[in-house]
């Protein structure tokens, strides 16, 4: 993703570049390379979702300019909002471009927030006419990661991809909330191959199932479960939660006792477009606490 951005930052300037070098009349150039040239903007409008450390609440975002003849700085306007309420003291710090330089970096603080909401964040620039290219307004939606805590070894089950052995795994909670993760789910089940997959175990699998309850059910983002149906990387079989699909039920996904969490996923295998429903009763997956 890091080597998307840049060349995201990068395919931008050029353009920004090209943009004012195609102007239509001398008057017009001498304008653009006075005053719009110099002016930073923004390499798109918007930004994929950010999540910062309760320890660093902050990030970075891009400037590019297409003059850098001179050294030029200015002032950021910020506005979040939390479930549409503005959210005091967030705040971004000026830029500045050195001369010579075409990009820079401008850090936005959001210490405020709290743990488990969500900020949308928009960043104004302090120009008055659009730009040639990229954009004078950039937004994002912005999570303050949760403080999460070791609770121990627990056990992990999946009779999908192995049996119903469990295995021992590491089990975390965030600190104040009904939510989990369960470290490297499948990696010695996998090594071990008690599912008798073959060579469509894949080298990788995920790094944790992090899982949390909402009104009496269990939730869950999708995770890869280290297999590929028939050996194809193309056919890689991702554990849904039933609410990504219609018409399932959700009601399998659900807490046994004080410490068994029941999943009860579906299968899903996009290029195929279809997999493994496990979503009815008794589900697939055993989740127990230490």
């Amino acid at each position: 993703m890091k080597y998307i951005s840049k060349l995201s930052t990068l395919t931008t300037l050029l353009s920004i570049i090209l943009g004012f070098a195609a102007c239509d009349n001398e008057q017009e150039c001498a304008l653009y390379n006075t005053d719009a040239a110099n002016r930073a903007v923004f390499v798109n409008a918007s930004l994929a979702n950010i999540t910062v450390s309760p320890a660093d609440p902050t990030f970075t975002v891009d400037l590019v300019r297409a003059n850098a003849d001179s050294e030029s700085s200015g002032t950021i306007v910020l506005t979040a909002t939390v479930d549409e309420v503005p959210l005091a003291g967030c705040t971004v710090s000026d830029y500045t471009f050195a001369a010579g330089e075409n990009m820079t970096k401008v850090t936005v603080n959001v210490s405020p927030l709290e743990i488990g909401k969500e900020l949308n964040i928009t960043l104004t620039l302090d120009n008055t006419n659009e730009p040639v290219s990229g954009s004078n307004t950039v937004s994002v939606t912005v999570n303050k990661d949760y403080n999460w805590v070791s609770l121990g070894t627990g056990t992990f089950a999946d009779v999908l991809a192995f049996t119903e052995k469990p295995y021992n795994v590491e089990i975390q909670k965030a600190d104040g909330f009904d939510r989990y993760r369960v470290m490297k789910p499948y990696e010695q089940g996998l090594k071990n191959d008690d599912g008798g997959w073959g060579n469509a175990v894949a080298s990788t699998s995920c790094d944790y199932i992090e899982f949390w309850i909402k009104d009496g059910i269990i939730y869950y983002n999708k995770f890869f479960i280290g297999i590929n149906y028939d050996g194809s990387a193309s056919n890689a079989i991702y554990a849904h939660h039933p609410s990504d699909f219609a018409g399932i039920s959700l009601a399998n996904n659900k807490q046994l006792d004080d410490k068994t969490f029941q999943l009860a996923p579906y299968y899903y295998i996009e290029a195929l477009q279809g997999g493994f429903d496990y979503t009815g009763e008794g589900g697939s997956i055993l989740i127990t606490l230490p």
